[in-house]
């Protein structure tokens, strides 16, 4: 299964993150990025499968989450 990322601009969005996704069923996890290697300087990331971004993107616009970019 291939995973996508979701750059996250804090941790403390990231934890709110994955408590809404795991409330709808989608498996996730938190990764630490590299600041530099994202357009924003996130430092954060929220891995799903790849098969989920569009339903984890629909979730983040619902709960006003912001995030900048999928890494693939």
């Amino acid at each position: 299964m291939k995973k996508c990322i979701i750059a996250i601009s804090s941790v403390n969005h990231a934890i709110r993150c994955e408590k809404l996704l795991n409330q709808n069923g989608i498996y996730t996890r938190i990764v630490k990025l590299q600041p530099q290697k994202t357009k924003k300087g996130c430092a954060y990331g929220i891995e799903v499968s790849c098969k989920d971004v569009d339903t984890t993107l629909s979730l983040f616009n619902l709960a006003n989450i912001p995030y900048s970019e999928i890494l693939r």
